[in-house]
């Protein structure tokens, strides 16, 4: 055997194992965050949560606010991986007729199914959007990259449906994060005002499209 074969396979693990370990303290984090907030979080909460020690995290992450970028980079994958398959998917790209608002309303649909999926990230992101900051600005650049396509495909849909109208890009925008993320985040609120907190995600989905787009036949 190849002398170097051994150093490469202790790398490839050495590699894999730092792998996990950041994984590991990413999770942990997006816990703590979502659930107290930036500023109530420690360095050493994250790392006892993560079952490591303060000098591990301290090696795979210089600083707390390094560890809540890569969290939010981690939200933004997550959103990505829902909602650009949709934008990508039939009838958008295939050579079907175009049907802009069709296309549109299932890219509404696939955001407010993947935050009711992980109540948690949208937690993360409410959170952010009340500040000013860093934090906030890294948060607001990610978003960016999802928010201007899907601003492309609102000026379409728009041209097609009475209910955008009153909408510009920026107010849709706001608008379906208000009513996606509101409910996640204060279901006491939600109990108040005679809505169910245990309704099925499917029900949340259809109540809200029904908002947005004014019972406006939205297809499943």
């Amino acid at each position: 055997m190849n002398a170097i074969e051994p150093q490469r396979r202790r790398g490839r693990q050495s590699a894999e194992t730092a792998a996990r370990t950041r994984q590991a303290i990413v999770e942990a984090a997006t816990e703590c965050f979502s659930r107290q907030g930036y500023e109530a979080t420690s360095v050493r909460e994250i790392a006892q949560s993560a079952h490591l020690t303060h000098g591990t995290l301290r090696h795979h992450f210089g600083s707390k606010l390094e560890i809540w970028k890569a969290v939010a980079d981690t939200v933004l994958e997550y959103y990505q991986a829902k909602l650009m398959p949709v934008m990508a998917a039939e009838g958008m790209q295939n050579g079907q007729e175009p049907n802009p608002l069709q296309d549109f309303q299932q890219v509404v649909r696939a955001f407010i199914e993947a935050s009711y999926s992980n109540p948690v990230f949208a937690k993360l992101l409410m959170g952010e959007s009340q500040t000013d900051n860093e934090r906030a600005a890294h948060m607001r650049n990610n978003f960016l990259s999802l928010h201007q396509p899907i601003g492309i495909l609102f000026g379409q849909a728009q041209a097609h449906c009475k209910a955008l109208k009153p909408y510009s890009n920026d107010s849709f925008f706001l608008a379906l994060l208000s009513l996606t993320f509101f409910p996640l985040m204060f279901p006491g609120i939600q109990s108040l005002l005679g809505e169910t907190t245990t309704a099925p995600t499917s029900y949340q989905v259809e109540r809200i499209m029904g908002i947005l787009f004014d019972d406006v036949q939205t297809g499943s």
